[in-house]
């Protein structure tokens, strides 16, 4: 065991290490000039051509943009491992505490979302797998795909015309109850029909497993054979899914919150994106890569709990 978690930390921090490499050299190499950003967009109405460089080159030394990228890389991530994530460009505060400020509400909105997702993709694949091929599963089956090929940002607009027509929703604000059923309600059912259909074919494959068939035959019910003997097994699979959708929807769900405004780290790092805020996207990237790697982890101890035969399965290969 202490082995396997050695080389899960190695792993982990292998990646990280990757992860902060690739964000460091595509954030340098992208177009535009973060100088331009404090000097305004107009890049210094009034000024002669001398004085803006000589600004210019006093706000490179200041940002450490005038060194060689191999030292700002070292640099930065020595910072990042101490806990000083830089200074955001824009607002002059420190990149951690606006992150950790706007955190709760993109966890809020990402637990929700996942909640929606498990209550819709559960339960139509409950009801998909209890007859595999009748007239339900076939609709089951055509309004997941369906669902599926609808972009994300047309699925958030969609129900902003909706919703707004029906029911006195404030567009804008504060993170409010009020105001996160909607996102929330749009990400759950954006990824239910992945998870429909991965927990629907697991349900039926286990269904078809011998433990599961000598059950009923000795006269157990369906629903007590299917929380007994078919549920447990077959929800493994959907739990690497369900991990890197939690994470995807903490980290990932820039789409939603920007139309929808929600003041999370999505849409504080598409701001920073297009201002080019380096500190900023860099630390998102580097927090979004930590929390996936994490959720992995945590799914794979999760998976040999519920399912020991899989780890049963790689000690035998080994």
């Amino acid at each position: 065991m202490g082995a396997r978690v050695g080389r899960a930390v190695a792993g982990a921090a292998a990646v990280l290490l990757v992860a902060s490499v690739l964000v460091f050299a595509l954030i340098r190499t992208a177009p535009g000039d973060p100088v331009d950003v404090q000097l305004g967009e107009a890049g210094g109405v009034g000024l002669t051509e001398a004085d803006e460089a000589r600004i210019r080159a006093e706000r490179l030394a200041e940002l450490g943009l005038d060194r060689p990228l191999a030292e700002q890389y070292v640099r930065w991530l020595g910072r990042m491992l101490t806990g000083d994530w830089g200074v955001s460009y824009l607002s002059q505060r420190p990149v951690l505490g606006e992150m950790l400020d706007r955190l709760p509400a993109s966890l809020a909105l990402g637990l929700l979302g996942f909640a929606v997702a498990l209550v819709v993709g559960g339960g139509l694949a409950l009801l998909a797998s209890r007859r595999p091929g009748a007239a339900t599963d076939h609709v089951v089956r055509v309004a997941t795909l369906l669902t599926i090929a609808v972009p994300s940002f047309l699925l958030g607009t969609l129900a902003l015309q909706v919703f707004t027509g029906l029911v006195d929703y404030p567009v804008a604000g504060r993170a409010t109850a009020e105001r996160i059923w909607l996102p929330a309600l749009v990400l759950g059912v954006a990824i239910s029909p992945t998870m429909s259909r991965v927990l629907r074919a697991s349900l039926i494959a286990e269904r078809g497993r011998l433990y599961a068939v000598a059950a009923l035959a000795r006269g157990a019910s369906p629903g007590r054979a299917l929380l007994r003997h078919v549920l447990r097994p077959a929800v493994s699979p959907v739990l690497t899914l369900g991990g890197l959708a939690f994470a995807s929807l903490v980290t990932g769900s820039i789409i939603t919150e920007a139309v929808f405004s929600w003041p999370g780290i999505g849409l504080y790092a598409v701001d920073a994106i297009a201002a080019q805020d380096y500190p900023v996207v860099q630390a998102y990237v580097v927090l979004a890569t930590a929390l996936v790697v994490l959720v992995n982890r945590g799914v794979d101890l999760a998976q040999r709990l519920l399912d020991p035969r899989g780890e049963a399965r790689a000690e035998a290969v080994a």
